[in-house]
């Protein structure tokens, strides 16, 4: 859902994550950027003025707590607290360290455990889901994946997202994410899908999804996929972010 009642409008992951786990995602609403980054864009990396981005992100909640990543489509994960920003995914048992990955397309996944001990972000680009990033992030957790509860953000959805076949073959274990094309060198993929499998795979078993597609929710997020089609230069990102926090959100 998207709660209106804090400072910043911001999606709430619906699951049955214990408490102890604090978890949010925003949205575009509520910032200060310009067009085309308008307006709550948080990436520093993207072309919006750096006083704009950092008046954004200091309107998240614990945003002192949140360890911002330099994402690169790696496999690198990064267990907090950390001097170390240069990876796709990050693992946290420190209350004072949130995990965040920032997305305009690519899949958010927020991992938490059934006592509220380790929570992760992944950045699940297609790159990352190819080479088993949420595996990587699943192992770094160093607990058994029964105990686990997975959130898939917001993403571009299957049908939104072209590809060529090359790029689909790397994902021929997951059938039911390649979607037909009626032009032969292309097909359609369902990134959200591939990940919620992957992490079923893994052996997750309460893995919820939030069906939010970045590409046709235009009003509420940015789109890389959907600013290059509109001939756009450039485009803002969304954040998901996780820690261990009692906090109660209707109190933000």
């Amino acid at each position: 859902m998207v709660s209106m009642t804090t400072k910043t409008p911001l999606i709430i992951p619906q699951w049955q994550a214990p408490k102890g786990v604090f978890a949010y995602c925003t949205t575009r609403l509520g910032g200060v950027s310009d067009s085309p980054f308008d307006s709550l864009n948080v990436g520093n990396h993207v072309g919006d003025e750096s006083v704009r981005v950092r008046e954004n992100r200091s309107r998240l909640p614990f945003a002192s707590h949140i360890h911002w990543l330099n994402q690169t489509h790696s496999c690198d994960v990064i267990a907090l607290p950390s001097d170390q920003y240069d990876g796709d995914a990050s693992v946290s048992r420190d209350r004072q360290s949130f995990c965040a990955v920032m997305t305009a397309d690519c899949v958010p996944v927020l991992l938490c455990d059934n006592d509220a001990t380790v929570v992760a972000a992944v950045h699940a680009g297609w790159k990352g889901l190819a080479n088993g990033i949420i595996a990587r992030t699943i192992a770094a957790m160093a607990i058994d994946a029964e105990c686990l509860h997975a959130w898939i953000g917001p993403a571009i959805s299957g049908p939104c997202y072209e590809v060529d076949i090359g790029m689909a073959a790397k994902f021929t274990e997951f059938p039911d994410a390649v979607l037909t094309h009626t032009h032969a060198e292309k097909c359609y993929l369902d990134l959200p899908l591939i990940a919620k499998q992957q992490c079923e795979q893994a052996g997750i078993r309460q893995v919820t999804s939030s069906h939010l597609c970045t590409y046709q929710q235009s009003s509420l997020f940015f789109s890389h996929r959907r600013a290059c089609h509109e001939g756009i230069s450039g485009t803002g990102r969304i954040v998901s972010v996780i820690g261990l926090s009692d906090a109660d959100y209707s109190s933000l």
